[in-house]
């Protein structure tokens, strides 16, 4: 694979004594499970029976545990990084906003909303600000996104007549993707997302248990998009966006002079389905950018889309749905052609790396409601910086402190994927894997939940 640019130099030494002075400087705390289990995260021990019994359950605060290891690391940067951003794929996954802000709201209508999930949302996103992150890259499944369905509710509308269930549609879709963009933007954080399958109104879309929702959902694809770039996309001014299906949903922008991000749109649809695989324009786009990039010189080419190219990766709660045509498929090899670096990807809500053919795919985020004591399936977050040639990655996860187990909070769309009542989650969130690549594709070093799957 050729060389983007000639990488400097890099000191070498013995990857235990490298971690033992990252953990002395206080960049990871260690907690962690060896890479070889189906997951990952700092070990608790819950009551099976408290559960069980539906109530509210208290956990202890995540315990520290040391990191497996592979492979030599450059020394300890000095310095500030050149670039640091944040990643956090289906962070929220859930339609997470105060009704009662809606003018027809009454005291009698359910919430999507209370102190507990502020508390926890404040918790998740004042971490985030104290990374001091210059951008954070979400890749998809930003809301729950169940609308459009009979609501005997009526908070977005009626919904007895197809029109007013694509009107309720767009309100919903308005309400909350706008909601979930103020919370970065109250932050001060950029934000760059990617279109999740939630956000398009979640797969499936035919047949399933309610084959007429999923018609409706397929059919009005352009509601759903355009709700997505109007509220999310459209006030991080990209303009370097395809033609065709995705050109509200796919842009690249150099986030630095030598970090260049695309965002794809890994859903196309068909004339009876909607399927992971990007159409031809947008494919065309990506081999243009994609080429330009190289041309300039561009060290780090990053590429976000929301589902898994290469497989098996670990999964938790999730429908696992795979890029049609994997490592095969001409996305994979126009990114592979092209030297991109790192492709990072939600839908799974678990940690993992697979590399092929120079490029690291890091599996990683997860759900704010979902109610696993050990922090499985639930936001984790990615944070990248980059020293010239090499780039540093760690990944800490969330982890929850009490979780009510007595009911769900309400969400439209009937009860499948609702969050749990109340959580709170820790005020820390340990580092559970790290991560050192090169510009020339190389990966040097890693541990904990980030050594790459065989």
């Amino acid at each position: 694979m050729a060389i983007r640019r000639s990488t400097r130099p890099i000191a070498v030494g013995l990857a235990a004594t490298v971690v033992a002075a990252v953990l002395a400087a206080g960049t990871a705390p260690g907690a962690g499970a060896p890479p070889s289990g189906a997951s990952t995260g700092p070990s608790l021990s819950p009551s099976a029976a408290a559960r069980a019994s539906k109530g509210r359950v208290h956990y202890a605060p995540p315990a520290a545990r040391t990191l497996a290891w592979e492979g030599v690391t450059p020394a300890p940067p000095e310095g500030p990084p050149d670039y640091r951003f944040l990643s956090s794929p289906d962070f929220m996954n859930a339609d997470l906003a105060d009704l009662s802000r809606l003018r027809n709201w009454r005291s009698s209508m359910p919430n999507s909303w209370n102190s507990s999930y502020a508390s926890t949302i404040d918790t998740i996103l004042d971490t985030f600000t104290a990374e001091a992150p210059q951008d954070v890259l979400v890749a998809g499944d930003l809301v729950n996104g169940h609308w459009g369905g009979h609501d005997s509710t009526g908070i977005f509308g009626p919904t007895r007549t197809q029109q007013q269930r694509v009107t309720a549609t767009k309100r919903a879709a308005d309400f909350y993707f706008s909601r979930w963009r103020r919370l970065f933007d109250a932050r001060d954080l950029p934000v760059y997302a990617a279109v999740g399958d939630h956000d398009l109104g979640d797969n499936p879309w035919r047949g399933g248990h309610d084959p007429e929702q999923a018609r409706f959902k397929r059919q009005h694809q352009g509601v759903f998009k355009s709700a997505f770039f109007r509220k999310v996309v459209k006030p991080s001014h990209v303009t370097d966006r395809p033609a065709g299906p995705a050109h509200d949903t796919a842009y690249a922008t150099y986030l630095s002079p030598e970090v260049l991000l695309v965002t794809v749109n890994v859903f196309q649809r068909t004339r009876d389905n909607v399927i992971p695989k990007l159409d031809r324009a947008q494919l065309a786009w990506l081999d243009r950018t994609l080429a330009a990039g190289e041309r300039r010189g561009t060290d780090w080419i990053v590429v976000q889309g929301h589902v898994p190219v290469l497989k098996p990766v670990r999964t938790h709660g999730s429908s696992a749905i795979y890029y049609q045509g994997g490592a095969k498929s001409p996305f994979w090899r126009t990114m592979a052609k092209h030297h991109v670096d790192l492709y990072l990807h939600g839908e799974v809500h678990e940690v993992s790396v697979k590399r092929a053919d120079g490029i690291t795919q890091v599996s990683h985020g997860g759900t704010v409601g979902m109610p696993s004591p050990r922090g499985y399936g639930a936001t984790n977050y990615l944070l990248g910086e980059v020293f010239g040639d090499t780039m540093w990655l760690r990944d800490n996860l969330f982890t929850p402190t009490m979780v009510d187990y007595s009911h769900q909070l309400w969400q439209l769309g009937g009860r499948s994927h609702r969050p749990v009542a109340h959580k709170r989650i820790s005020g820390v969130a340990p580092a559970i894997g790290h991560l050192v690549l090169t510009s020339d594709n190389q990966l040097v070093y890693s541990d904990g939940a980030l050594i790459p799957l065989s």
